[in-house]
């Protein structure tokens, strides 16, 4: 029996559809099922810790450094001509913030040309306290005349929270009271 040209007309249609959508595979039956999505593996209880985030360092001013630390300097009431005295400078972090123990912690003073400083340049091992919950040096200062002495420094630290680290340089400045010796 001879093809009628009807017939021969819808199948050639269907062909071209068929390759044009994917080749042979379609022409020669029809598409394989997809494979099925593999399901999720519960993790172990002892799966591997994640790893450890970076830290986000806190770049320019502070939003508010008032809520991070409390910075007190704390010279003595009166000193006088040749006796030693001494500076207290300290940094307590305020909560949820704590001290970067890491971080190059430093104190250096610079003082007018008629006051000593035992050690000017002061580092980590200089401190006298220092740990998570704050950072202090005392510093000795000898001065030679009486009269009201200013000094200046850098106070360098960071203190930081479970998101973020925020290094800080603080310029302190303070008086230093000479009295004449009684």
């Amino acid at each position: 029996m001879a093809p009628t040209p009807v017939r021969s007309l819808l199948v050639l249609p269907v062909l071209a559809v068929a390759l044009a959508c994917g080749g042979e595979k379609a022409a020669k039956g029809p598409p394989e099922p997809a494979p099925a999505p593999e399901p999720a593996a519960k993790a172990p209880a002892h799966s591997a810790p994640k790893p450890a985030q970076k830290v986000k360092v806190v770049d320019g001013p502070p939003p508010n450094e008032k809520d991070r630390y409390a910075l007190a300097v704390e010279p003595p009431e009166v000193a006088h001509p040749g006796e030693a005295a001494k500076v207290k400078v300290a940094v307590t972090p305020k909560a949820p913030w704590h001290m970067n123990l890491d971080f190059p912690t430093s104190l250096e003073l610079k003082p007018p040309a008629d006051v000593k400083v035992s050690k000017p340049k002061l580092g980590k091992a200089d401190a006298a306290r220092l740990d998570e919950n704050g950072a202090a040096f005392e510093v000795e200062l000898t001065p030679a005349a009486p009269g009201s002495k200013a000094l200046t420094g850098t106070f360098k630290f960071a203190v930081c929270q479970e998101e973020a680290c925020s290094p800080v340089t603080e310029t302190i400045t303070f008086s230093l009271n000479v009295a004449p010796k009684s």
